[in-house]
Order: structure tokens, then sequence, then C-alpha cells
């Protein structure tokens, strides 16, 4: 039975009715607020208290809770054959699982008098990442990790090199934290028992059978994302039959261990960090918002702020270990607002260095009117600054919201940071930019002691040897320690 709370309606109907302003006109004004008007199944309406309308929505949670609908039973994904390299990806491994799906519009899945728009569209193959839009599928968190990295000249780079088209119209996918991850199984003496490949070959057939279901399955406005959409389910298929082999549980923040949450659906559901480190081969830093912070979370209202060039209290927990063998995907995990702000500040100005994406939750309408927490979902950082972050949605990536820094902080559940340069070019820059930070601090210090001591003298010229046909300067002042201006000053550069 599905309910409507009709606000704005109650006090519309109440004036309709002409009472004296006598005692039983206010009894019955309030006995009128504690009244919610419901729409019916059948378009009448039905007038009940309050408290009943609590206790019917009470007893309906139970009766489902109770009796709930069997769910379909699905198919597992079927992984394709290997040769031991790579992973072969055919029509038979193209799924459209039955899935709750995402929480994007229903103007983005995939509609017959679409579907011609989007075939052409994604026909568009320029060999590089570019806007596109989620469907259906739960992949947010690959879709934000994807477009964070394609909006950085080295990412772009990156995934360029990671997916290619071969000439007979097959894709071949590597996906380089995979590689890392088998790599590791190996050495470790475990390679008899993983499945995981790391390189996948996508068949010509596979990939018109995914472009066709896109906007629905798969992502609709670019065929390299459906490429990695497509690589990156396998992957996680083989990620399930790797620790069924091993005999191994899912284990977060340890690559190649993390499994999704579905058989039949691997590629809904999963971690930033995760897609970053197998598009990329990169460790993340982490910030995760505390229990008391998630609690009262700011909800994230898409398009709340408009649209850029349209009118519109936790602990830090320092480097982590791995508590088991394999390979830790992050660097840090910090889940104090104040450090979520020095990460901001870390990064502000340095967007096209790093792949930067953001947790937050949907805000939904609850049956009953009122405002509730709907799904998590990830969004790609493009700018920050004092004032106000940009962020892109996989919803629509061509659109860019500006959120006031202040809000993007309250409705921040996690940030995900990681390079996507090579470590030398970052080590580069990261020295750079302290020299430069250094080289700023230390003139600012100069400057402020100048106008501090009136008595200074600027800096002389270099050490000249004196003319011995010139007679000394007999004005010019000797040294005296106990004159102002003359007190030696040490500065400490290291």
């Amino acid at each position: 039975m599905s309910l409507e709370r009709l606000n704005g309606i109650d006090y519309s109907l109440y004036s309709r009715d002409n009472f004296d302003n006598t005692v039983k006109r206010q009894k019955r004004q309030n006995n009128f607020d504690n009244l919610v008007f419901i729409k019916r199944p059948d378009g009448k309406y039905t007038v009940m208290t309050r408290e009943q309308y609590i206790r019917l929505i009470s007893e309906l949670e139970r009766r489902k809770r109770n009796n709930p609908v069997p769910e379909q039973k699905q198919d597992p994904y079927e992984l394709g054959p290997t040769d031991g390299k790579s992973r072969v990806i055919d029509v038979d491994n193209v799924s459209d699982p039955i899935h709750p799906g995402s929480s994007a519009p229903k103007e983005n899945a995939c509609s017959p008098d679409k579907i011609q728009e989007y075939k052409e569209n994604i026909e568009y193959n320029n060999g590089k990442v570019d806007d596109f839009k989620q469907g259906k599928r739960g992949d947010c968190y690959l879709l934000a990790a994807i477009d964070s990295i394609r909006r950085t000249e080295k990412g772009q780079e990156i995934l360029n090199k990671n997916v290619q088209k071969n000439s007979d119209g097959s894709y071949t996918v590597t996906l380089p934290g995979a590689v890392n991850v088998r790599n590791h199984y190996i050495q470790e003496g475990d390679g008899d028992k993983c499945a995981i490949t790391g390189t996948y070959t996508i068949t010509p057939e596979a990939i018109e059978k995914a472009k066709s279901m896109s906007g629905k399955s798969y992502a609709y406005g670019d065929i390299e994302v459906i490429a990695l959409e497509l690589a990156m389910e396998a992957f996680r298929a083989e990620v399930i039959q790797t620790n069924k082999a091993l005999g191994i549980k899912s284990e977060k923040f340890i690559a190649g261990q993390i499994a999704p949450r579905s058989e039949s659906d691997p590629l809904s559901g999963g971690q930033m960090y995760d897609a970053v480190y197998m598009l990329t081969g990169r460790k993340s830093d982490v910030y995760i918002a505390p229990k008391e912070k998630r609690k009262n979370i700011k909800l994230y209202r898409p398009g709340e702020y408009g649209y850029v060039g349209e009118e519109m209290k936790m602990k830090r927990l320092g480097t982590l270990k791995a508590a088991k063998k394999g390979i830790v995907e992050i660097e840090h995990i910090y889940n104090k607002d104040s450090e979520l702000q020095k990460m901001l500040d870390k990064y502000k100005g340095h967007e096209d260095e790093y792949s930067i994406t953001v947790g937050v939750i949907v805000a939904k309408n609850g049956p009953d009117g009122s405002t509730k927490a709907g799904g998590v979902h990830a969004l790609t950082v493009k700018k920050i600054t004092d004032d106000y972050v940009e962020v892109v949605n996989p919803w629509d990536t061509t659109k860019v919201e500006r959120i006031p820094r202040g809000d993007f902080e309250a409705m921040t559940n996690q940030l995900h940071v990681a390079p996507v340069a090579d470590n030398t070019e970052l080590k580069d820059i990261n020295q750079t930019r302290e020299n430069n930070n250094k080289k700023g601090f230390f003139e600012k210090i100069r400057e402020w002691l100048g106008k501090l001591n009136p008595f200074s003298r600027p800096q002389e010229p270099p050490y000249v040897p004196p003319n011995p046909f010139t007679p000394p300067n007999p004005f010019r002042p000797k040294f005296n320690p106990f004159m102002p201006g003359h007190h030696p000053i040490i500065l400490y550069s290291d």
C-alpha cells in the first residue's frame, strides 16, 4: 500500500469551511493540526490522526520485514576463458542483472526514443575518455574515479595507455592495480589459486552488446568508459573466485580482496580508492567521517547550488599497516574535521596532479514529505578554493556544481585523494612546492624585520677589494655590537 502525504492541502481545505469565531472553532482547529491527509492507491483521500498514521507506517514496515518479497534468483556472473595472461570478455560475459538501480535520474536510462541518439554518441571514438552519464548500475565509485583521473593530463595518458582498440575492433584493457595483485599472489606462492589476470580482451560482439545496453547496465556517452566498466566487472568476479580458492573473506583496504556485494552483479557497489588503485596503481589518502558526524551529516541535493556556466570531531589513525598479507591500497586514514580541512588546503590549486573523489549521501523525499537520507554516492572534485568546491556528478559529467566550502565539508562522508603522476614526478613537484614555500616564508621574515628595525641598513652589495689609492671613508660607521641593527640574525632553512 503506497501512501502519500499531501503537504499544503490541509489548511486550504480547512479554510473552505466558514466556522464561527468561537471556542468550538478553536477546539476544532487544534484537532485539525493533528490530522494527516492520505492519498490512497484508488485516488481517494483518507484522514487520520498523526498517531494513527505513525502506527500504520510501523505496521506496514513490520509486515514487510516478516514477509519479505522473495528476490528473483539470478545466475552468477560468468567469467570468460583465459590463456593465463588475458581474460576474454565475450557476449555471454556482458551482464544485464536485475539490480535495484542507482540514484541516477530516470532520464539517464536508455529509452526507445533515445537508443539511436545514444548509439550515435557512443560511436564517436577519439581514443580518450570523454564526458559520460551513469546508467542504472550502482558503479558511481568507478565512474567518479574515472572522471577524476581523466581530468588530469597524466591521468588521461594513463587511461589512454591502458585502453587500446585493436585492428579487429576488439579492445584490450589493462588494470595496473590488478596486475600488481596477480604478481603479489605469484610471489606468495598462490599463483595457481589466483584467478585475477589484470588484462582483459573485449570482443567486438561484446562491445556492440554493451553499447545497446548503455544508459541502463552501462554508462552512456563514451566507449572507453564502457570498456573500463566491462573490465572492472570481470576483475571483481575474479576477486570472488580468488577469495573462495584461498579461503579468505572480503578485506577492505587490501587490493584484490574487496569482493562485490553480489555475485550476479559484481560491478555494483565499491570504494573510490579501490577503483583508483586498479586504474592507476596509485595509493590514496582517505578521510572517513566519524559516526557522530554521519548521524547528522548534511545531505547532498544535486543541483541545489546550480551549475557553473548556468543561471542559477575525529581521530587521525596515521599510516595503515596491513593486518593480513596483501597490498594495502591506502597511505593514511584521517577522521577529524581539522584533517579534512588540511587535506582540502593541501590539494587546493593542485587538482591537476591528483585524483580527488568525495563520498556523499543523496537526499530523498520520504513518504511523509520529509527529507530522508537516500543512497551513498560518489562525486569528482574538480576545483578547491577557500570559498567553494566544484564537484562533478557522474550522472552527467558535463555539469559542474559549485558548493560553498562549509557546506561541502558538512556533507563529506569520505574524501579519497591519490596521485596520478609518477612518484619521481610527484617528488620533484612537491620539492619545488616546498622550496617555493620556504623561499616565500624567509623573504617575508626579512621584509618584516627590516620594517620592524628602522636602524637596520639595507643589504650591502658584494664585497669588492678596496683600492689602495682610495682613502678610507671616515664617515662609514664601524661595527658596534651594542648599536641597534648590528645584531646578527640566524635563519634556519632546513
